[in-house]
């Protein structure tokens, strides 16, 4: 596995890996769904965001770099922009990840107190009824166990499974959110025209990594 990422991934510096996503302009890494919004306002392009994301959890727990190849010199003011862009929208994501998290540790716990609550109830009547007088006595103490156990299963799977992605989740987008964002001149294979559809970020990065 370590070979196979260090031949899908280059070294940078410091023994970093390299992310590289290759692209004509700059503005290819934003939405364009509002052509009159300046590209500083618009968000990152999904197909840019998925890859950043996929290529960090093949990764796993190795230093990155964010590295951005372009035909031509781009001023400092717009690697900056696309720099704090970066940052500010996958602290975004964690924002929202944390938010899921608060919910569902707070969903847990209902479903934990639910859970003993009924299980309680159903030993209390069980111990206090010697004699159940009806079959549908039986079954509805019998329904509040099953009930009961069923609550306390959807607490423990609900933080076993969706707590551990949201955690996953929110370490890959605060490691993006904190890695450095290079820049680097490189040729294309062919030049990009305005009247040529928008070929993703997504599908250069790839192109470029094969």
């Amino acid at each position: 596995m370590k070979e196979d990422i260090f031949s899908r991934y280059e070294s940078h510096s410091n023994r970093r890996l390299a992310i590289d996503v290759s692209v004509g302009r700059i503005e290819e890494l934003f939405e364009d769904f509002d052509s009159a919004a300046s590209y500083v306002k618009k968000d990152l392009d999904q197909d840019f965001v998925d890859y950043l994301i996929e290529s960090v959890q093949e990764i796993g727990g190795y230093d990155f770099v964010i590295r951005i190849h372009l035909p031509v010199l781009v001023q400092e003011k717009h690697r900056k922009r696309l720099r704090k862009s970066i940052k500010s929208y996958f602290r975004y994501l964690e924002l929202l990840e944390r938010r899921k998290l608060r919910k569902t540790l707070w969903k847990s716990f209902l479903l934990f107190c639910l859970g003993m609550l009924l299980l309680t109830i159903s030993m209390v009547l069980k111990g206090n009824i010697e004699h159940l007088h009806s079959m549908m006595e039986e079954l509805m103490i019998e329904g509040l166990t099953v009930a009961a156990w069923v609550s306390l299963w959807s607490a423990f799977a609900s933080l076993i499974f969706e707590l551990t992605s949201i955690v996953n989740d929110i370490r890959t987008y605060r490691r993006i959110a904190s890695r450095e964002v290079v820049f680097k001149t490189s040729n294309l294979s062919r030049t990009l025209h305005t009247d040529e559809p928008k070929e993703s970020a997504l599908n250069k990065a790839v192109r470029h990594n094969v």
